[in-house]
Parts: C-alpha cells; sequence; structure tokens
C-alpha cells in the first residue's frame, strides 16, 4: 500500500434525512461526490477558522452591483 493511502482514514457520519438531501443537492449542483463535498466544507472551515485567529472577515462580494457583505465568523 502507497504511504498516502497509509494516510487516509475512513470515518462513518450519520446525517438526519434533511442533511442528506442538501448534501445530495449540493454535490449534484458542484459536480462532485457527496465525500469531495464534505472535504471541501472542511476545508472552507478551516479558512473561516484561520481567519477568526487573524482577526480577519470573509467577504462575499457581488458580481453584478457593487455590494459588500461579510461572513461572521
Amino acid at each position: 500500500m502507497a504511504k498516502k493511502e497509509e494516510e487516509k482514514k475512513q470515518y462513518t457520519i450519520r446525517f438526519p434525512p434533511e442533511a442528506v438531501g442538501a448534501l445530495e443537492d449540493m454535490a449534484k449542483e458542484e459536480g462532485v461526490t457527496k465525500a469531495e463535498l464534505v472535504r471541501r466544507a472542511i476545508n472552507f472551515y478551516q479558512v473561516k477558522l484561520e481567519a477568526k485567529k487573524k482577526k480577519k472577515k470573509i467577504i462575499l462580494e457581488s458580481e453584478e452591483e457593487p455590494k459588500r457583505e461579510w461572513v461572521m465568523v
């Protein structure tokens, strides 16, 4: 077994039905697997935590109008 494969761990997560539906819908919209969507969510949360540590804000900026909103971290 390759070293990279040895470093990976597998988890079983139980979701309530409404979360399963949301997970499936988001994965389909993004064109990724549910596992990939969860990995991306973890990555986003890591970015959020890092921003919080550095006392920074995550900004949402509209492409259509000059409006910004910040995401609470």
